[in-house]
């Protein structure tokens, strides 16, 4: 498995390869008190191995079946570490929607792991884990008459971002979520020119107000900006 991974990643995913749900679960849970790690770390393992999970698919070392379980692991590891760190989480300082707004965009593991981050920093939530288009949302968000302070969506598929920049263009411009902070993340935004690509080609503006390559970076920005309104 990746040499880049921390150990405690590798050993966690060495665990989820072989089937050990449970040898898994309890890795991370004596890995957490013994360490005493913070969620955002513990969430870090998380995201490590399932993003080596996704590679090792791509070069053919894992199967679709082994990818499935770790999404199943992974999701009750997140349901489990949100409870056990509940108790920390802090006021409500906004609201933020976080969606699965592109279609052909599975991977939802990293939106629910930053959904938690952000409950974590004292946000209400609102989570839409399972694809929903553009325009369901947007029906939803008239119907309910709710403000959104913050957006979150992420991409992990290069060919899904043309579609992203139309949605985002689509939130830039609706009368409901034009003035709310939008914030995308994903590990492609380590390329420059992935970024670059994030920019209304008629006005050279940016379509989001922040591109987040991890967690810390989204954290980073949403507190940022927080402190400065």
């Amino acid at each position: 498995m990746g040499e880049a991974l921390s150990d405690h990643a590798n050993e966690y995913l060495r665990l989820v390869l072989r089937r050990e749900r449970g040898g898994a679960l309890a890795y991370l849970t004596n890995l957490v008190d013994s360490k005493n790690l913070s969620l955002l770390q513990t969430f870090h393992i998380l995201a490590s191995a399932q993003a080596e999970v996704g590679s090792l698919w791509e070069k053919g070392a894992a199967s679709i079946a082994d990818e499935h379980f770790a999404t199943e692991v992974a999701s009750e590891a997140i349901e489990l570490f949100s409870n056990k760190f509940r108790k920390y989480y802090r006021e409500k300082i906004g609201t933020a929607l976080i969606a699965d707004f592109v279609e052909g965009e599975y991977h939802v593991i990293g939106l629910k792991m930053f959904a938690e981050l952000l409950r974590f920093n004292g946000w209400d939530i609102e989570l839409h884990d399972s694809p929903l288009s553009i325009t369901s949302i947007l029906k939803h968000i008239e119907k309910s008459g709710k403000k959104f302070d913050l957006i979150c969506c992420s991409v992990t598929m290069e060919f899904n971002l043309k579609e992203l920049k139309t949605i985002l263009k689509i939130l830039r411009t609706n009368i409901n979520t034009k003035n709310s902070l939008i914030l995308v993340g994903s590990r492609l935004f380590t390329s420059k020119r992935v970024r670059d690509l994030m920019t209304d080609e008629e006005t050279s503006k940016p379509l989001a107000d922040f591109l987040a390559k991890n967690f810390d970076e989204g954290i980073e920005f949403v507190r940022t900006a927080k402190r400065a309104a």
